[in-house]
């Protein structure tokens, strides 16, 4: 049976995206205020590992899914939609690599806490651009349409979720009122990460739908020739 590293890849992205959501559940529903703060800080308390498994996962099945994608010609490698997939991929790793600050032990922004909020950022903005990216070449495709409608109406949806955060900073900017107090970042973020996940999935499921097209394709040219001898 040969190797489908865009079925393991789509596949590891939900149970990455299941691990953090069941963690979040689950803290929630002991300490419902938790939802207030940021995702990322469970990078800070007891449940670290989990987190970091949730996000590994979804980095490795979001590598796993462009290599597919550029084997199967959905994209290629300097093209805009593997650019940015690779900065969400990376962003995801700095997330895990280099913890939230803790500002209750630090009051000023440390050089981790720097690259942590860079890699989240990076992450969050990247992932709705290497979405459109994906699909704009294909909206007219006889094969693919469908899927890349679909898939590019999803990176709108998560673009439309980032906005909140988005006038939040232009409110800090032009104010003296600091951007992470003009929402309550917690829901906002949460929504964002389920728009842009479920758009990487939406993603991850067509390059597998390709990667089975291929293998069907390849098994029906094996048949032919095999009954021509």
């Amino acid at each position: 049976m040969p190797i489908r590293p865009a079925m393991i890849g789509a596949l590891t992205i939900v149970l990455g995206a299941l691990v953090v959501l069941v963690l979040d559940i689950h803290t929630a529903w002991h300490t419902p205020s938790h939802l207030r703060r940021t995702i990322s800080e469970y990078g800070l308390g007891a449940q670290q590992w989990v987190f970091s498994i949730g996000v590994v996962l979804l980095a490795f099945g979001s590598a796993l899914t462009l290599a597919s994608a550029i084997r199967y010609r959905l994209t290629r490698p300097g093209a805009a939609a593997s650019i940015f997939l690779t900065l969400w991929t990376v962003g995801l790793i700095a997330v895990v690599a280099v913890p939230k600050q803790d500002w209750s032990n630090d009051a000023s922004l440390s050089l981790g806490g720097t690259i942590h909020r860079l890699g989240a950022a990076v992450a969050f903005v990247s992932i709705p651009v290497a979405v459109f990216a994906f699909s704009r070449p294909w909206l007219r495709d006889t094969v693919w349409a469908v899927r890349a409608r679909v898939t590019m109406g999803l990176s709108a949806l998560s673009v439309v979720t980032l906005m909140p955060i988005v006038y939040a900073l232009a409110v800090g900017a032009t104010g003296s009122r600091p951007w992470y107090r003009v929402v309550t970042l917690g829901y906002v973020e949460r929504v964002l990460v389920v728009a842009e996940v479920i758009a990487l999935i939406s993603l991850a499921l067509w390059v597998w739908a390709a990667e089975r097209r291929s293998l069907t394709s390849k098994a029906t040219r094996e048949l032919r020739a095999s009954q021509r001898v």
